[in-house]
Parts: C-alpha cells; structure tokens; sequence
C-alpha cells in the first residue's frame, strides 16, 4: 500500500480488500487511542460501501467492541424508507448490521417518514441528548460522487455557500429531490474521516479534487483540505490512476 500526506489529508493506494482491512484498522486505532466507550460510526451509500459490508460479513472483520458498544449512523440519507433500496441505512442494515445482530437500540436511521426539515432538527435533537452538540461521529466514512460532491453537499449547495451551525441538516438537491446530511459544521467536530473512492470511474474527479484549484463550492470535497490531520483516503490503483 502506498500512503502520502497531502493538503487533503492522508492519501492511501492499494487494492480493494487491502483498503478494506485499513478502514477497520483506522476505526479501531481510533477507537482504542482515544478510549471511546460508545463509540459512533457513521457509513456511507454505494457501492463501495456494498462492497466492503460484504467484505466485512465474508471476513468477519467488525472488532467485536463495536459490535457490542458500537452506534451505527448513515452520513447522508435520501428520503426514503428503510426498506427502500436507494436507502444508505437500508442498505447498511441488510448488508452488515443484521449480520452481526445489532442491537435495535444501536441503529440510527435518518427519521425520513418526516418532512426534511423536521427529520434534520429531530436528528440534531436526537443526537444532541445522546452526545451533545460540540461532538459528531467518532468515525465517518464518506464517498465522493463524479460531481465531487461528498455526503450530500453538492457543487452550489447553500450549506456551503451559507453554512449552518448544526451537525445536520436537510438540504434540496436539484433534479434529486431533499437529501439528509452531515454538514460541514459537523465535518469539524468528527473524530476521524474515511474516504473511499474505488473504480475507474473515480479517476476524474479525484484529479479535479486533488490537482485543481480549491473551490469547494464547485468541488465540495475540497472541504475536506480544512480538516486534513484526521481525513483518510482510501483509493484503489483505477480511482488513484490519473493522480500525480
């Protein structure tokens, strides 16, 4: 695996399965060093994610704290049931949470039954009893989409261009509709950040992100360069194929 420093953070290029192992390895050591007794982690939607739930079922590769301490959260969400295939958390329960029998008690879905404004301040609400506004995730992996975006802060997105001071927020998605997600504000206040970006289709906006100028409100992953001492990302050699 080869790993470099960069203004975005720590950069680490291998093949699939090796990433994979070092995103369990990153959470625990994360976990361990800063002796988190409940500690959060928050996942992704894609198909990276899929495909490392599916890595973590086939190598049964969940540290056994989290499975019995841990609180399981989504970064972003659409608005959608759980049961619903487009859904992040759906997806996370099926794919893994079930596998290990997580407790109920543990799983935080998105409350997308509500309206999006009012399903962001009951998160925000919910959250704060549980943790207290001046924290977020312990560990949050994200994405990044062939617009750059990452969680659900899109090029133009009011939450970057007029940032709120909470961890979440709803925000409307031209042509996709109200999405759920962790803000830049709450970007800040997690633990550790893990991106995964895998496939060759990621190759272009990695370069746009990494070797253009910063813009994060055209590049919205950009962001990401203010929080580089905890930020992560896992690349496999077709994502990382075009980077200098």
């Amino acid at each position: 695996m080869k790993t470099q420093n960069t203004y975005y953070g720590t950069v680490m290029i291998g093949e699939p399965d090796e990433l994979f192992g070092k995103a369990v390895e990153l959470a625990e050591e994360h976990r361990t060093r800063n002796e988190i007794p409940k500690p959060s982690w928050a996942m992704a939607g894609g198909s990276t994610p899929k495909a490392f739930f599916k890595y973590c079922v086939a190598n049964d590769a969940i540290p056994k704290y989290f499975i019995e301490h841990g609180t399981w959260f989504t970064s972003d969400e659409r608005m959608v049931p759980t049961n619903n295939e487009e859904s992040n958390f759906g997806n996370l329960d099926r794919l893994l949470l079930k596998h290990y029998d997580i407790d109920e008690y543990d799983k935080y879905p998105w409350p997308t039954d509500m309206n999006p404004l009012e399903a962001a301040h009951v998160f925000n609400d919910l959250w704060n009893k549980r943790r207290g506004p001046a924290e977020c995730f312990d560990i949050c992996f994200l994405g990044v989409g062939d617009d750059c975006h990452t969680a659900s802060l899109f090029p133009h997105s009011p939450l970057i261009r007029q940032p709120v001071n909470a961890n979440f927020a709803s925000v409307e998605v031209p042509t996709k509709g109200y999405r759920l997600t962790v803000t830049p504000h709450g970007l800040s206040r997690c633990g550790i950040i893990v991106v995964m970006a895998m496939g060759k289709e990621k190759a272009v906006p990695l370069v746009s992100i990494f070797e253009s100028i910063i813009q994060p409100d055209q590049r919205p992953a950009q962001l990401l360069s203010h929080y580089k001492d905890k930020v992560y990302w896992l690349l496999d050699t077709e994502a990382a194929g075009k980077l200098n």
